[in-house]
């Protein structure tokens, strides 16, 4: 077993666990996600990993950015040097099931989407709440979303940022198992056994096969998206965005 301060991993029956370890919230931020997509690239290259599950520690999956922290409001770069990590995720080769314990929301409902599958509950939450904090979707949202719930509900997330829990997200497709809370982990070992019992290098094609120019897709897509988030984040409304947000109140948008 590796532990470092964020990340907890562990291989074993050729199923490469990763744990997030920031609870109670699991924010990320460009190390976080570079320290996962080093484990990633690491297990492309280690024939006994033939799978990946993806969760965390704490009551939430990721509730994305901590916008509290000065950087992502004020830092130049930050958008962009955190997408060029987010990219990475999306260039590996093994197969990820994400493990949905709680809230993944904004950009953690980006990383969950960065999996091949996700696993949830009743106390699972997802939101597309860019909206809501005046802001713009980012980790390839925009290309993720709609691959997998389809345009229109992806367009009806995004609009509203509404808040669905892990039945509707099953329902829609967001979601590909919805079991107890309890049983998060069992089922994701289930559906790794299941991928691990098949021939590795067929795996490896037909998941490669499907995805793409995935990566490519959602390269142009955050050149893109972080283009939008930085001029966003120097209006009125993305401070009272996130002022709302952190003081938990409706947020009162000016359009300036």
């Amino acid at each position: 077993m590796k532990t470092e301060q964020d990340i907890i991993f562990h291989l074993e029956n050729y199923t490469a666990y990763i744990k997030i370890n920031r609870p109670p919230h699991n924010f990320f931020d460009r190390n976080l996600i570079s320290q996962i997509a080093d484990i990633l690239e690491e297990m492309d290259q280690e024939n006994k990993c033939r799978s990946i599950i993806l969760s965390s520690e704490g009551k939430n999956f990721c509730a994305g950015a901590d916008f509290t922290k000065s950087n992502f409001t004020n830092g130049e770069n930050i958008y962009e040097d955190l997408y060029i990590q987010a990219v990475r995720l999306f260039r590996t080769k093994k197969p990820i099931i994400a493990s949905i314990q709680g809230a993944a929301i904004g950009g953690g409902l980006g990383v969950a989407l960065a999996a091949d599958f996700r696993i949830a509950c009743k106390e699972s939450k997802f939101s597309a709440n860019f909206g809501k904090l005046g802001f713009h979707q980012g980790f390839g949202t925009t290309i993720t979303l709609p691959r997998v719930i389809g345009m229109q509900k992806a367009k009806l997330m995004l609009l509203t940022s509404k808040r669905i829990n892990g039945e509707e997200a099953y329902n829609i497709g967001l979601a590909d198992y919805l079991v107890e809370q309890s049983q998060l982990l069992n089922k994701a070992k289930i559906i790794s056994s299941e991928i691990n019992s098949s021939g590795p290098l067929g795996i490896k094609a037909i998941r490669n096969t499907l995805n793409h120019d995935l990566a490519d897709k959602i390269e142009e897509a955050v050149k893109i998206e972080a283009r939008e988030q930085n001029i966003l984040r120097k209006t009125s409304d993305f401070k009272e965005g996130i002022d709302a947000s952190i003081n938990r109140r409706e947020p009162l948008f000016k359009g300036d």
